[in-house]
């Protein structure tokens, strides 16, 4: 058993605030076996949750910080909880307290990491096509800005576009809600099915918050299955994290 290291890890290159400070943990390492292989912290992926849980007292060691990472039972919803609730099922988690860190768990999903530009409050969003059509991103950056406050969006590995195909039905559950979406779809060579790419909508939603500086998703979960885990390329597989926290 080999636990990994920070150097191991993805450090997003965003610059929000000096306060702001976030990672991505990847999945070197040899803590879980196979079909989890790697360094797994999802707990509702079939592994033995003993191990997950040394796993993440691993991440919270690392991180130095006061108190362990907000983990979330997530739902595919649009609900975004404060850190430290006690009803943890939810797809977003925001704090404006030092040393909390707030964390979404993903496989292909799109790990939307966001804090306000004075330095005073930051929130991570687990983001799948279901979360997305039910506004969970809008529904984080209200919380994060209720007055319009200056917002900056990092957007994590995810399953791209290129690869990530979606049926009909998918589509037209976005086009019935916004044709916003139209540019995240492209036809696919399978007929009634489409391309979607998690992160085009994404920044889409974003941008119409009014949060201008977007960065990151160049990372494609399902074409580096060296350093994250997907579900659609993998099946039953393990979740890497993505987190974003607050230095005093």
């Amino acid at each position: 058993m080999t636990l990994p290291d920070v150097s191991q890890w993805l450090w997003p290159e965003w610059h929000p605030h000096p306060r702001v400070r976030s990672v991505v943990t990847t999945r070197l390492g040899r803590h879980s076996p196979p079909p989890w292989a790697g360094f797994n912290l999802g707990a509702n992926c079939g592994d033995e949750p003993a191990r997950v849980e040394a796993a993440r007292r691993h991440v919270h060691r690392l991180l130095q910080v006061d108190h362990p990472p907000a983990w979330l039972q997530q739902i595919h919803s649009d609900r975004v909880i404060r850190a430290g609730e006690r009803d943890n099922r939810a797809d977003g988690v925001w704090t404006n307290e030092s040393g909390w860190p707030c964390v979404v768990l993903t496989a292909d999903c799109l790990p939307v990491l966001l804090a306000r530009q004075d330095g005073s409050a930051v929130a991570a969003v687990h983001a799948g096509w279901r979360g997305l059509h039910a506004g969970i991103v809008q529904r984080a950056v209200s919380i994060l800005a209720p007055e319009g406050e200056a917002l900056s969006a990092w957007m994590g590995p995810a399953i791209s576009g290129r690869v990530y195909q979606v049926g009909e039905e998918v589509r037209r559950a976005f086009m019935e809600s916004s044709e916003l979406f139209e540019p995240a779809f492209t036809r696919d060579a399978t007929p009634g099915h489409w391309r979607f790419s998690l992160t085009h909508a994404a920044t889409l939603v974003l941008h119409q918050a009014g949060v201008e500086d977007v960065s990151g998703g160049e990372h494609c979960t399902a074409g580096d299955l060296t350093h994250f885990y997907s579900y659609r390329k993998e099946g039953q597989t393990g979740r890497f994290a993505s987190l974003v926290w607050l230095e005093p």
